[in-house]
């Protein structure tokens, strides 16, 4: 027996490589379209317009607008400077449950009440607590000095208040 490239019939029993070519070809064939008429490429075009443009009225019917209600906020005055808060996004409440005070007062209060350097300054590190603060040599900052200002169950009564007044 031979056992060359010759003694392979490829009548009778073809290799894979040749069958997955000839399906390859024929899928080739399948996909390829002949060319369409310039009168049908344009009847597709006015179609998918016209499909893509009853699509935009069926959302817009489905989507209402939205009603947002207009909030009314409380208006509370500063404890410190007397002045009536605005925001209340821009007020912190004072260490008595029932007082809020403008932010920015709060910052030149503990500045004047604690003497601060000029190479120091008065920063808000969060959770009602405020903090003298001042860079070191390396330009790191140091807390020089912890000030609570706000404590939670405080925070808590004036979350309660807005809740209860912007209604």
């Amino acid at each position: 027996m031979n056992n060359g490239p010759e003694s392979k019939n490829t009548d009778k029993n073809p290799s894979r490589s040749a069958k997955r070519n000839e399906n390859r070809r024929k899928r080739r064939r399948q996909n390829k379209q002949a060319p369409k008429s310039l009168k049908a490429e344009v009847a597709n075009q006015q179609k998918a317009e016209q499909v893509q443009s009853e699509r935009k009225k069926r959302i817009d019917k489905q989507m209402a607008p939205i009603v947002v209600p207009r909030v009314q906020e409380p208006i509370p005055t500063c404890a410190i400077c007397g002045k009536p808060i605005d925001a209340i996004a821009q007020a912190i409440c004072g260490p008595q449950p029932d007082s809020f005070n403008h932010f920015d007062c709060v910052l030149r209060k503990i500045a004047d009440d604690e003497r601060i350097l000029p190479t120091q300054k008065v920063s808000y590190i969060g959770k009602g607590v405020f903090a003298i603060v001042e860079t070191d040599a390396e330009g790191h900052f140091v807390f020089v000095k912890r000030i609570p200002f706000e404590s939670p169950e405080v925070f808590q009564s004036m979350k309660r208040f807005v809740e209860d007044h912007k209604r």
